[in-house]
């Protein structure tokens, strides 16, 4: 029986792991990074923010280290000019949630084109109904509790039965609690369970579970 509820999922280590990527397909972009940065931080700190952007969009990165506008820009300019060459895969798991008969929407957060890159290395263009690119150089930027609040406002659905699934407790997690629907932190690598999310998973039968006992 298909279910009457709507996934709208993250991308970035909640359909695939990031670092998954590996360094290569970026090693020119990082090379300069860390040149542009390293006049004004520490060696061990420079590796403290390349770290980071493994795991959270650049401008989480660039607010929490108080980067200038100058090596933003230059750091946003080197990821649009990239072609990029991706091999990556979904988790394992996530086939589960492929063969399960639910209607699903994407929403990510980051640089459009590197964003669509991983989109298409990951064979997903097909596979949700709508397709949302948080772009963190977009002028006119709605941030993603802009664009869920838009996608519940165009799809004629209780709220009840919106689901955002996603990793980070301060970016989907926030903002789908923000607009009252409901959240589900995925785990991957035994991240602690945030206060916020109303479920918590590790792997993908799990969601499944609950979109059954939900349904």
């Amino acid at each position: 029986m298909k279910s009457n509820q709507l996934l709208i999922f993250d991308l970035d280590d909640t359909i695939f792991e990031t670092k998954s990527m590996g360094q290569l397909p970026v090693e020119s972009i990082l090379s300069k990074f860390k040149a542009s940065i390293r006049s004004a931080f520490k060696m061990e700190e420079v590796d403290l923010i390349v770290s980071d952007l493994w795991k959270y969009p650049f401008d989480y990165v660039s607010e929490k280290y108080n980067l200038n506008d100058s090596i933003k820009q230059q750091f946003s300019n080197s990821i649009n000019e990239l072609d990029y060459q991706l091999e990556i895969a979904p988790f394992s798991d996530y086939e589960l949630v492929r063969n399960y008969a639910v209607r699903k929407v994407l929403v990510t957060t980051g640089f459009k084109k590197l964003q669509l890159a991983k989109i298409s290395a990951l064979n997903l263009e097909n596979e949700f109904e709508e397709i949302h690119i948080d772009e963190i150089d977009d002028t006119h930027r709605l941030y993603k509790k802009g664009i869920f609040e838009r996608l519940v406002n165009s799809i004629n659905k209780d709220l009840r039965d919106f689901l955002v699934i996603g990793d980070n407790p301060e970016s989907e997690i926030k903002a789908g609690n923000e607009l009252g629907l409901t959240t589900v932190q995925v785990a991957k690598f035994g991240q602690p369970k945030s206060s916020h999310a109303h479920y918590y998973i590790q792997h993908y039968q799990e969601l499944i579970q609950i979109l059954e006992e939900r349904a």
